[in-house]
């Protein structure tokens, strides 16, 4: 292949970007034409730095996805009928991996350009506001491998930070995965410390929380009413370490906050959302954040 740039306009590049399994996505052979190497030699990048690609980054799709993304996309060629072998899709943070481990100029640019156009997507949805609960498969995530220190990327760790949380978000019945993703996009933003007030959480709501970052320290503060077991309180610490529980009984309401300074009401437990209708909202008075977190000092 040449090692010229190849110059995509950035509609060719949405077309290729699909739903599966409520992520957006591309496929290996797709991004491996606009990184200019073989799909072969991509996916082989990738499984030699495999703790770098984790489900969320990198996954392989299964013949029914794969027939199914076929009959609905009159975009594919013949290269992709011809697969001898089920294709891997990357995420947008799994695309900024490729480009990490490739170490070319060509996709470095490229998955740059492909960002942005992950971007233009959220502020699509954003302006067009009728699908809000959609943004939570779109929003920022925290990218939890580890680069190299190299200013190669520095453009696209920047174009990344600009997207923020939305201020309030509509879940419904069934969006489980959304709501996952929402409230695990909010842990992922703590640096110091995460304060969960749930009543009547249960181990359910430390699967939300082990997304957090190395070393952020964790609170919960549950009624004597939660199923939260002292079981699932030891292994998760032995798995992810410190994590302090309190017993209250004076909380009606949930709140997640995040470094004491970002806060979020939350309209049901974490156990319980996508099963019915809920909202969350992020409370911006600094004194009733204060007040909150002072009971626990």
């Amino acid at each position: 292949m040449s090692e010229e740039l190849l110059v995509i306009k950035d509609e060719n590049i949405r077309d290729h970007i699909f739903t599966i399994r409520g992520k957006q996505v591309m496929l290996d052979c797709d991004i491996a034409r606009l990184f200019n190497v073989e799909p072969k030699r991509l996916n082989e990048q990738m499984k030699r730095n495999v703790g770098r690609f984790p489900e969320d980054f990198c996954f392989k799709l299964n013949s029914t996805e794969f027939k199914s993304l076929r009959s609905q996309n009159a975009t594919f060629d013949v290269g992709y009928l011809n697969r001898k072998y089920l294709p891997y899709v990357y995420t947008e943070h799994g695309i900024i991996a490729l480009a990490a481990v490739l170490k070319s100029e060509i996709a470095e640019k490229m998955s740059v350009e492909i960002v942005r156009t992950f971007i233009a997507m959220r502020k699509f949805i954003i302006e067009n506001g009728d699908v809000l609960p959609a943004l939570a498969k779109l929003q920022n995530r925290q990218i939890d491998f580890e680069i190299e220190t190299n200013k190669r990327f520095d453009e696209i760790m920047k174009i990344i930070s600009k997207v923020d949380l939305p201020k309030e978000a509509l879940f419904y019945e069934g969006q489980y995965y959304d709501a996952y993703e929402y409230i695990s996009s909010i842990v992922r933003r703590a640096n110091v410390s995460i304060l969960l007030i749930d009543p009547y959480c249960d181990s359910q709501a430390l699967s939300y929380l082990k997304n957090r970052k190395e070393g952020v320290s964790i609170f919960i503060c549950k009624s004597e009413s939660s199923k939260l077991l002292e079981s699932d309180i030891e292994l998760f610490r032995k798995e992810f370490g410190k994590l302090e529980v309190f017993t209250r009984n004076d909380f009606h309401d949930r709140f997640l906050i995040i470094d004491k300074d970002e806060c979020y009401s939350l309209g049901t437990s974490l156990n319980h959302m996508g099963k019915k209708i809920f909202a969350v909202t992020k409370i911006e008075d600094p004194r009733i954040i204060q007040s909150i977190v002072d009971m626990f000092r």
